[in-house]
């Protein structure tokens, strides 16, 4: 029985092994930069002055919040929250604004999820899932959904990034059904990095029985 377990272990080792290296062998194939599997791409914006709009939509609301950040700032913050719904933050706009971009994060890819999901000589599509040891309490949720990155395999270049949940998820206090994110890039030919263009995060949420869909989609601006 023991022979048995450590052979399936060791076939199940290999499989993973020839996984990852399906991936860097598309990479490699297409000339796509390993780049593409930074999972938090966004921190290259912090690399420029830039603005974010940022809209939340619940029950067909809108609220919209504009900030903008200053990478030559001497002193932090250099995050500013400029308005919110075209006016002054109020307090626990801003409190809450603080705490988010205090937060620092550190996600890892969970390098036995890697693979190749499509290749068609066309397009490349990469998924994963994150290492349940790099998240931290408030995202351990992130262990459950699925990223796929697309690539253009003919220019070699990430053009988005997609995200899905495999399980019902509880993000705090929120039981939440359903979640997708699409992410769409750009590429800086002059520094050599990918930087995000927009993004959209959709959940269902689950409240007192009923399924509520609450949208935040961003817009990055570099100026």
């Amino acid at each position: 029985m023991k022979k048995i377990f450590l052979i399936a272990v060791l076939l199940s080792s290999t499989t993973l092994f020839a996984q990852k290296a399906a991936v860097l062998q598309a990479f490699k194939k297409y000339n796509v930069t390993e780049q593409v599997l930074n999972t938090n791409l966004r921190a290259n914006l912090e690399k420029y002055p830039h603005q974010i709009e940022r809209t939340v939509t619940i029950n067909d609301k809108d609220k919209v919040y504009i900030s903008s950040f200053d990478p030559n700032k001497q002193n932090p913050p250099q995050w500013t929250l400029v308005t919110v719904n075209v006016k002054s933050p109020s307090k626990g706009d801003q409190k809450a604004f603080d705490k988010e971009h205090d937060m620092k994060i550190d996600f890892k890819i969970d390098e036995n999820t890697l693979k190749v999901a499509k290749d068609d000589g066309n397009s490349l599509e990469i998924s994963y899932q994150l290492d349940p040891a790099s998240l931290d309490q408030d995202h351990g949720f992130l262990k459950d959904c699925l990223y796929t990155l697309h690539i253009n395999a003919k220019t070699g270049r990430l053009e988005k990034m997609t995200e899905v949940n495999l399980k019902n998820l509880k993000i705090k206090i929120l039981k939440v059904t359903k979640m997708t994110t699409l992410i769409n890039y750009k590429y800086l030919e002059k520094d050599k990095l990918y930087v995000p263009v927009d993004s959209r995060v959709a959940l269902v949420i689950k409240l007192l029985g009923n399924e509520m869909p609450m949208i935040t989609s961003e817009k990055y601006s570099i100026k």
